[in-house]
């Protein structure tokens, strides 16, 4: 046993995961079998877990993943790259991919960067607002919703265009980054597309 735990923490060295939860674990049970003692049901099943993570075949998939590196991968990898740029997390990979002017570098991540960066909910939502297709066509009328507080409540507006990962401000479902112009006005707003409702034609329009 005492073996294993040895070969496993060897092999986080290796890939320098020796800073991550499971060095911290690993260095536990090593003391603890070090000493005589055995291992509870839970620390055996979360020293399988490690195993199956750094197994022969899971060092391979890491390995190769950069070979794997996908153009829609690269798309997900650099909106999140920028998202996170704004929002100040993630900073040693950010600015590992990103020069100072925000343009990307570096090549491609590793599996576990990517993971990190892209696999989680709040950049996945991020990613999602980014890639789907506008509710709105550009050019289209729609409605501020009456929910919303201020004096742009129902008032109507022309989509201009659809952000990107530079305007993109929130993970949340519908909050797509959107630039319309209000009616009467020639300053045009970002707004989300949560915010508006299509408009409603006028009698004269219908069929």
């Amino acid at each position: 046993m005492l073996e294993r735990v040895d070969n496993l923490m060897g092999r986080m060295l290796a890939l320098e995961d020796q800073n991550s939860w499971g060095s911290g674990f690993l260095e536990s049970v090593r003391s603890q079998l070090a000493e005589g003692r055995s291992l509870s049901p839970r620390q055996l099943e979360v020293l399988k877990d490690l195993q199956d993570r750094y197994s022969d075949e899971a060092l391979k998939a890491r390995a190769e993943f950069g070979e794997n590196f996908t153009e829609d991968m690269e798309a997900k990898f650099s909106i999140a790259l920028r998202y996170y740029r704004k929002t100040g997390y993630y900073t040693n990979i950010v600015y590992k991919y990103l020069d100072a002017e925000g343009k990307r570098q570096g090549g491609n991540p590793t599996q576990k960067e990517y993971n990190k960066l892209v696999l989680n909910k709040y950049a996945a939502g991020v990613i999602r607002n980014i890639q789907r297709e506008g509710k709105f066509p550009v050019g289209s009328a729609a409605v501020f919703r009456a929910t919303l507080i201020g004096d742009l409540r129902n008032k109507t507006v022309i989509i201009l265009k659809y952000g990107d990962e530079d305007t993109v401000q929130s993970h949340a479902k519908g909050a797509k980054p959107v630039q319309v112009l209000p009616i009467g006005s020639s300053d045009p707003i970002w707004t989300e597309e949560r915010h508006l409702k299509k408009a409603q034609k006028r009698k004269s329009d219908k069929g």
